[in-house]
C-alpha cells in the first residue's frame, strides 16, 4: 500500500467517526466498517485529482439514502 492510500483510509475512518457521532446511525461491526473504508479508499484512489471532502460527503449522502442497509447486508470482504 502506498502512502496516499493509507492517508486516505485513515482520513475516511476519522471523518466517519465524526459523522457517526452527529447522526443517529445504526451500529456497523468492525469487519464491515473496515470493508466499507477499504471500498471507499479503493474508489477514491482511482479518482483523478479527487477532493477527499467532496468524495466523503458524496458517500455520506449515499449512506443517508439507504447505503447503511446495503453495507449491513454485505458479506464480509475477502
Amino acid at each position: 500500500m502506498n502512502e496516499k492510500y493509507l492517508e486516505s483510509a485513515m482520513l475516511f475512518a476519522r471523518l466517519y467517526g465524526i459523522a457517526e457521532t452527529l447522526n443517529p446511525w445504526s451500529y456497523i461491526d468492525n469487519e464491515k466498517f473496515t470493508c466499507m473504508i477499504k471500498e471507499w479508499t479503493d474508489e477514491f484512489i482511482n479518482v483523478e485529482n479527487g477532493d477527499v471532502l467532496k468524495f466523503f460527503e458524496w458517500k455520506i449522502s449515499q449512506k443517508k439514502t439507504g447505503y447503511a442497509e446495503y453495507i449491513k447486508n454485505q458479506p464480509p470482504c475477502p
